[in-house]
Formats: C-alpha cells, sequence, structure tokens
C-alpha cells in the first residue's frame, strides 16, 4: 500500500516538473508596437516610427495599415515607414489620414500600435494647364514628330504622350519623336498604320492636367 502511494507521489511530481518545465505555447502574440508617431511630415511624406515589438521567437514583422484600408503598406522587420504622395488613393497635401501597426510572429499572433491621427502639410493640389494644339511636326522613315503648346504650373511638371505602341515616357520638353519600326523594331509605328495620340501634364505632386486635344495620324514613313 505504502508503495503505491509512493509510486502515485512520484508520478504526480514528475507531471508538475515536466508542466513547469514546458516551453511558453506557439499562441502567446508579441508585445504590442508602441509609441507610434509621426518623425516627420512634409506636403509629400509621412514618415512613421514606433518602438519595436518582443516575441519569444525572436521574430516579429510589422504591418501597416492606414484609414478603414483592410490591405497594408507592407510586412517588413523594419521600425519605421514612409507613407508617400499617393492621388490614387487620397493621399495629397493636407489630406488627414488614421494609421495603426500590426505586430505578427512567425505563428500569425498579432498585436496592434495605438492609433496614429495626422495629416500631410499643406501644398500644391492644382493641375497644370492642359497642352494645347497638339499637332505633326515631321513625318519621315525616322518616325512622326509631335509638338504641342506648354502648359503651365506653379510646380515642377513633365508630359506624358500616350498613343504609341508601347506608350509614351515623360518629357520635359514640348515635342517628341514616335519612332518608327525601322528605328525601334518593337515598340516602333508602321508605313499606314493609324494612331492616335494625346499628352497630358503631371506635376511633381502628381496633379495631372485634362488632356491636349486629340491627333490621328497615318504615318507615311516619309
Amino acid at each position: 500500500m505504502k508503495t503505491m502511494k509512493a509510486a502515485a507521489s512520484a508520478a504526480a511530481t514528475l507531471v508538475t516538473l515536466v508542466a513547469a518545465a514546458a516551453p511558453a505555447t506557439a499562441d502567446t502574440p508579441p508585445t504590442a508596437p508602441g509609441n507610434l508617431h509621426a518623425a516627420s511630415i512634409t506636403d509629400t511624406d509621412i514618415v512613421l516610427e514606433w518602438t519595436a515589438s518582443t516575441d519569444d521567437s525572436g521574430a516579429v514583422n510589422y504591418a501597416v495599415f492606414f484609414d478603414d484600408n483592410p490591405t497594408p503598406f507592407l510586412t517588413s522587420a523594419d521600425t519605421m515607414f514612409d507613407v508617400h504622395l499617393n492621388r490614387a488613393i487620397g493621399m495629397i497635401p493636407g489630406s488627414t489620414h488614421s494609421f495603426q501597426v500590426r505586430a505578427e510572429d512567425p505563428s500569425g499572433n498579432h498585436s496592434f500600435s495605438n492609433t496614429l491621427t495626422t495629416s500631410f502639410a499643406l501644398g500644391d493640389n492644382t493641375p497644370p494647364t492642359a497642352p494645347r494644339n497638339l499637332r505633326v511636326v515631321s513625318d519621315t522613315a525616322a518616325g512622326i514628330e509631335l509638338a504641342w503648346d506648354p502648359s503651365t504650373d506653379a510646380s515642377n511638371f513633365d508630359y506624358r504622350v500616350s498613343g504609341a505602341p508601347c506608350g509614351g515616357g515623360a518629357v520635359t520638353i514640348t515635342h517628341v519623336l514616335v519612332p518608327s519600326i525601322s528605328s525601334d523594331p518593337v515598340c516602333g509605328i508602321g508605313p499606314g498604320g493609324t494612331y492616335t495620340f494625346a499628352v497630358t501634364a503631371l506635376d511633381e505632386f502628381l496633379n495631372p492636367s485634362a488632356q491636349s486635344n486629340r491627333l490621328t495620324v497615318t504615318f507615311r514613313g516619309g
């Protein structure tokens, strides 16, 4: 009888020791990111910073959420993020936004920082005037040269030409050569082909102008 009691006591002690030695469970979230704040603010950037989380795994990634958008800006181990001007999602000079940082460990456990509401500094929300009088300057074996009357704006800007087979890059001058297929086998235009071009001005604050007149041209090739 004493032997059975001693064995039961020893088993209970062993269970206690094993339980005490068991590692922390994998469902423990990281500590919350601390002190989310704007380290610097301009009319084009809000730089966010926060205090690092800690986790038993030793690895924490962060995701920056904004406003009511369910998709975060990034997933990274960095404790700072530069929120840049983006008119497509409403981030423009003077606009106000709310931010929150999520810390997540490799097991998917997560915690959240404080919510920060802040604004971009005031800036230029006025688009350039529209380019005018888009016209053909020359039609040669090298391609079609287009020209237009300049836009005006309080900020720096460039022009975007649409209608070429591969699209148009940014140019700062008021004329451009759309190359022929003999000059550019990939993105060139072919003799007898008909193309419709237009020009838009875009300033450094991503304000787009109204489009120029649309110009339809049949390329003769010289």
